[in-house]
């Protein structure tokens, strides 16, 4: 009986000491894809024939930049940032905009850093991310009748700083190659449009995934397709077609865009097997006001959130946020795009 009870005191201890199962793997994944504007329509520039005609014009879209007023839109923004509660925020054209005496030396005085003021308007609303990953794009300066003004294109990738499962790891970045960048010619040079991606390995629960960030060429739609195709080839960072990843960003294409315009899109649905948040829809508009944020003009869809394996996820909520004026006046929208925020179930 002794020796009975020694063995069931044993077994109690073990049972005790012994460590605890794992939680079950998986679990939810709050994402957001913005595009913060960078505040005024900068290819106009290109228009120019003239050093002083380019410095007429760089002084009126940077006019513009200062009307649609970033540090007024940043609150509305965090906002929606708040309200939704993403765990990982995608954003596109996050610019930082310096000013300099025009002379041959870089522009260094900082205007406007979309990335600070967000974060503080965050911060202001008792929610902090911070930034996993940023990467410098397309960096152009431009004298104006005044002054010199310089853009620095900027992709980050936010993390939510409290009340998040999900966890990141090693971060990795790259730009799309010289053969499939464009090159503007100006008056005062040419603009090389680097476009590029910014990415984290993540996981929820013990469950790996990639986390990728992209804003793909505006401007030509055969560019803007090698782009994917080199974003899911063998370098870049979705190479694996198996591998469990999400991917969003500004597409600048989509599943309603015929011919060359929609050929981005399908090299990433197709090449790249993921699959888009809304499935077969063609009718959700994220794009369309005009340079000022004055007013609604036109509508597109190429803001994206997509995922793969289509077998290791479960949608189970999708929305558009930012479409309706935060304003009575300029600039009435947080944007010129609208934002996209999904719940994914990771298996």
């Amino acid at each position: 009986m002794r020796r009975r009870l020694s063995i069931f005191a044993a077994l109690a201890i073990g049972a005790v000491l012994a460590p605890a199962a794992p939680a079950l793997a998986g679990g939810d994944i709050k994402v957001m894809t913005r595009n913060l504007y960078l505040g005024a329509d900068i290819i106009q520039l290109a228009n120019a024939k003239t050093t002083d005609e380019f410095k007429a014009n760089a002084s009126v879209m940077w006019k513009t930049v200062q009307k649609t007023n970033f540090p007024k839109r940043a609150p509305a923004l965090a906002k929606e940032i708040k309200s939704a509660k993403p765990d990982l925020v995608g954003l596109q054209e996050a610019s930082l905009w310096r000013t300099g005496p025009n002379s041959s030396a870089p522009a260094t005085k900082v205007k406007y850093d979309f990335v600070a003021e967000l974060l503080s308007a965050l911060k202001k609303q008792k929610l902090e991310y911070r930034v996993v990953v940023s990467q410098n794009e397309f960096d152009f300066e431009a004298p104006t009748v005044g002054a010199d003004v310089r853009l620095t294109q900027r992709d980050v990738i936010l993390k939510r700083k409290s009340g998040t499962k999900v966890k990141t790891g090693k971060t990795s970045k790259g730009q799309y190659s010289a053969a499939n960048t464009l090159v503007v010619p100006t008056a005062v040079g040419p603009a090389t449009s680097v476009r590029g991606w910014v990415a984290t390995d993540a996981s929820i629960n013990g469950t790996d995934f990639k986390f990728v960030n992209t804003h793909l060429e505006a401007y030509g739609g055969a560019l803007r397709a090698r782009q994917a195709a080199e974003l899911v080839g063998p370098a870049g960072p979705l190479a694996d077609p198996n591998g469990t990843a999400i991917l969003l960003g500004d597409f600048n294409s989509g599943p309603a865009m015929a011919d060359v315009e929609g050929d981005a899109y399908r090299t990433v649905i197709g090449v790249g097997i993921f699959t888009n948040i809304w499935g077969d829809r063609t009718d959700v508009r994220t794009i369309g006001r005009d340079e000022l944020l004055s007013k609604q003009d036109g509508s597109e869809f190429i803001d994206q959130i997509t995922y793969r394996p289509a077998a290791n996820f479960t949608v189970k909520s999708k929305k558009v946020v930012g479409n309706s004026p935060f304003s009575k006046s300029i600039p009435k929208w947080s944007s010129d795009h609208n934002g996209v925020v999904a719940t994914l179930s990771l298996k």
